[in-house]
């Protein structure tokens, strides 16, 4: 079926072209073969729609970013890396729409973690569809909320409309100015998830960590960063992530113990006349890569022996919180309860600082909103 659904990166023009050395991310790239008898680390794929967007040219995203990507460094073997090329635009959007639902499902059900270029960010819905899985977390970076409930908004702007309800959705570097002052707690209330501001994150880029990495999917916008550091947007806006931010972002998401898939939305190359946005978005996919080659399995599975466990009481609770450290990783879980764990609790991300938290008889703002979600 992906063949069917999909345009060979082989015969894109910007692919066939491409001429580098072989430590070049593109000659690794070019030569990748698609095998289900043996799967790559990563498989890379392209939406190339521009419909449904008040944008003119997110359609010639993908390949304006390809373009920047395959000069890159390449990765060492074991770890191998497929570029699909781009899910081939439908007649109506909604093709497109079930095109990318497709492509997901059968890459979800082959375990494959996807590097997405696109296109506009109502792509997500039919990724995180493709997923079938009951409940989903999703990550959004972005400066502001796509979520207006203006008419005449594009479907861009709309699509957290669309969300399965089942869906558990953080929103990270999002600036106070473009938010009603309530919106934490109406966001909380209707996605169950955390909303982050950019000074929170700038605050303490490490703790956006653990939400990266239990996320499925994270969507990041490419609007979500400053201007002058990331030309190519539709959104103009003087503040936001800079380069270094948005890069570390991308590598905790590589790194994540989720299936991690990373997609790349609303860099428009029409306003990008120097390629400089194209480089930039360039490098956030390549630093998602970076982490994905690094990644290690530290789920703590069943009794997590090999973890290391501390217990604290917290006033207020009336069993102590135990968390758990993995000595090689150095990251961090905490135990939650929950009606769905018969045999072991349940397990959440966590940082360091809910760790201290707990040790100041505090109970981490991460402990609560996992435990009211299971209420």
């Amino acid at each position: 079926m992906l063949k069917e659904l999909i345009t060979p990166v082989r015969s894109l023009p910007v692919v066939k072209k491409f001429i580098g050395d072989q430590d070049s991310l593109g000659t690794a790239l070019k030569n990748s073969v698609w095998d289900e008898s043996d799967l790559p680390d990563v498989a890379i794929v392209g939406i190339a729609d521009d419909r449904l967007s008040s944008a003119y040219s997110y359609g010639a995203s993908p390949d304006a970013i390809r373009e920047k990507l395959y000069r890159l460094t390449g990765f060492s073997a074991p770890f191998r890396l497929v570029d699909l090329g781009n899910i081939k635009t439908g007649t109506e959007v909604s093709d497109t729409f079930a095109a990318v639902r497709v492509v997901a499902e059968e890459l979800s059900a082959l375990g494959v973690p996807l590097l997405i270029l696109g296109g506009n960010q109502s792509y997500t819905v039919p990724l995180l569809e493709g997923m079938e899985k009951k409940e989903t977390v999703l990550t959004l970076v972005d400066d502001r909320l796509d979520n207006l409930s203006l008419d005449d908004s594009p479907a861009d702007d709309l699509f957290l409309h669309n969300l399965s309800t089942e869906t558990i959705v953080n929103a990270m570097g999002v600036q106070s100015f473009f938010v009603a002052p309530d919106s934490r707690e109406t966001f909380a209330a209707e996605f169950k998830g955390s909303l982050l501001t950019l000074g929170e994150l700038r605050n303490g880029l490490e703790e956006m960590e653990p939400f990266l990495r239990e996320s499925d999917l994270v969507s990041f916008d490419f609007g979500s960063l400053k201007l002058c550091e990331a030309p190519g947007q539709t959104r103009v806006s003087p503040n936001g992530l800079t380069g270094e931010e948005a890069c570390q972002l991308a590598w905790y998401s590589g790194i994540s113990t989720s299936p991690g898939w990373f997609a790349l939305f609303g860099y428009t190359p029409g306003r990008d006349p120097e390629g400089i946005g194209a480089m930039m978005a360039a490098q956030i996919c390549w630093y998602f890569l970076n982490g994905r080659s690094r990644r290690i399995d530290d789920i703590p599975q069943d009794e997590a022996i090999d973890f290391l466990h501390f217990i604290v009481p917290i006033e207020g609770i009336p069993e102590p919180v135990t968390f758990l450290k993995h000595p090689v990783s150095k990251r961090w879980w905490m135990e939650v309860p929950s009606p769905d764990c018969e045999f072991f609790p349940h397990r959440i991300p966590c940082s360091k600082r809910d760790y201290r938290l707990a040790c100041k008889n505090e109970i981490p703002d991460r402990w609560w909103t996992s435990f009211n979600r299971s209420c």
